[in-house]
């Protein structure tokens, strides 16, 4: 397909990043429902499934290093194609796929769209004024929190009649509308004109696999252990090596002068510890708990689709847009804080709900206000209105990493206290309570880590 230049119409812009957002979103939501059925399917356990959904988060939180730069580069409307294009093709072997060995390699390909969300942000504070911004941002991450709980519904229903290989069916066939609305209504941007640093991209690739993979195994594993060990020293390793290669860069990756800004590295940080927490409970521990069949709720895919993921989405799907429209206006740090005081309070609850579905199910509908409408809104403005001038990519590619990475390394923790702590079987769900008991921990950081960020007011838009 050839990429012509369309003419800039707000409303259908705004239609075809809700699309490609639906189209990455619903790759991580819609496939909870699914956790039991893909493991007795693949004949495998939950805990390897878990570990697909790390596998699909992590390269997505590589794909939102490098994309959003290379956007500035090449222009957002062609890296946007080309990622939906890869997801596109890793969605249809997640449906095809025999066994999961080859489910890890269509996830891994599905992750190539993990800087949707911030291409499509970019997008739209280059086209939009900004008083119109806040509002169009809202609409934006209500789709990427969930599609108004439809999909996690939607999610259920495929399960319990066709299986988990009809979700990726229809996210295929999602994925491919999405191709053609970008080529046919998405302008392209300005280009600075800088080349890629694809060394640096390389190496901090690297880094962070090694720190994510001891993150991930260190629980099951040990963390000073064989495997775990060796990938925290090869991760750590390599850090100082990217600061070595990006300093002698005339076009870095990274400018090594913005990690010294609060609102960079204060965002970054946010942002990891909040997805470590809210969204790993969410999508991960919340449905597994509630399909355990002996130390859980034993409910079907539908049943866990309408009781503890629809609530959420649909009330971040409603309020998301109000959020993003009052964000500016109270300042975005405040509408995060009040975000994360609410996560924190509600993930602490729930250890005292495992086993009582319906005060469960009440707790996890208000995390679509806490997290879903305030805090996502918040974290994905903060990314653009914080990035420097010079290269406006960078920052929020990079927290769109650690949207991905946070989830990524979240899931792998739970994940792997939740088989440790409660083995297919058990009656007692002490290994939901002990990640409960984490998950509360890491939201606590996310609070304690936003109040690094610095304030900025200015006549339409207070930070």
């Amino acid at each position: 397909m050839t990429l012509t230049a369309p003419r800039v119409r707000p409303p259908l812009v705004l239609t075809a990043l809700l699309v490609a957002v639906a189209s990455f979103q619903m790759n991580a939501t819609m496939l909870s429902p699914a956790i039991d059925d893909m493991a007795k399917s693949l004949s495998t356990d939950v805990g390897t499934i878990g570990l697909s959904a790390t596998v699909f988060l992590f390269v997505a939180g590589l794909a939102g290093v490098v994309l959003p730069r290379y956007s500035d580069i090449i222009g957002r409307r062609r890296v946007l194609f080309g990622s939906i294009a890869v997801m596109a093709t890793g969605s249809l072997i997640a449906t095809l796929a025999p066994n999961v060995e080859v489910l890890m390699v269509g996830r891994a390909l599905q992750g190539a769209c993990g800087a949707t969300i911030s291409l499509g942000i970019l997008t739209l504070r280059d086209i939009l004024p900004t008083e119109q911004f806040g509002r169009y941002l809202g609409i934006l991450t209500a789709v990427n929190s969930g599609v108004a709980g439809v999909d996690t519904l939607l999610g259920g229903l495929i399960t319990d009649t066709i299986g988990f290989r009809g979700i990726f069916g229809l996210t295929f066939v999602l994925e491919v509308i999405a191709v053609v609305m970008i080529g046919a209504w998405v302008p392209d941007s300005a280009r600075t004109g800088a080349r890629m640093d694809w060394r640096g991209a390389a190496v901090i690739c690297l880094a962070l696999l090694g720190i994510n993979a001891w993150l991930t195994l260190g629980p099951t594993m040990g963390w000073f252990t064989g495997w775990p060990l060796a990938c925290l020293v090869v991760g750590a390793a390599l850090l100082p090596a990217f600061w070595l290669v990006e300093r002698n860069q005339p076009d870095p990756l990274l400018p090594l002068r913005a990690l010294r800004s609060r609102g960079v590295w204060g965002l970054l940080l946010t942002t990891f510890c909040t997805m470590a927490s809210i969204f790993a409970v969410l999508t991960f521990v919340y449905p597994t708990l509630a399909q355990h069949a002996t130390a859980g709720f034993a409910y079907d895919g539908t049943t866990t689709a309408l009781m503890f993921l629809m609530p959420y989405a649909l009330a971040g799907w409603i309020l998301a847009p109000l959020a993003g429209s009052w964000a500016p206006r109270i300042g975005y740090r405040n509408m995060l804080r009040i975000g994360l005081v609410g996560n924190l309070l509600l993930i602490a609850a729930t250890t005292f709900a495992v086993s009582s579905p319906w005060l469960l199910f009440a707790l996890v509908a208000l995390m679509g206000v806490s997290y879903a409408a305030c805090a996502a809104t918040a974290l994905n403005g903060m990314g653009v209105i914080y990035a420097p001038k010079e290269s406006p990519g960078i920052l929020p590619g990079l927290n769109a990493t650690m949207f991905n990475l946070g989830a990524s390394v979240g899931i792998g923790i739970l994940s792997g206290l939740v088989a440790k702590g409660t083995p297919d079987g058990a009656s007692d769900p002490a290994g939901f309570t002990t990640a409960l008991v984490v998950a509360t921990a890491i939201s606590a950081a996310a609070l304690v880590a936003s109040f690094v960020l610095p304030g900025r007011a200015a006549a339409a838009e207070k930070v």
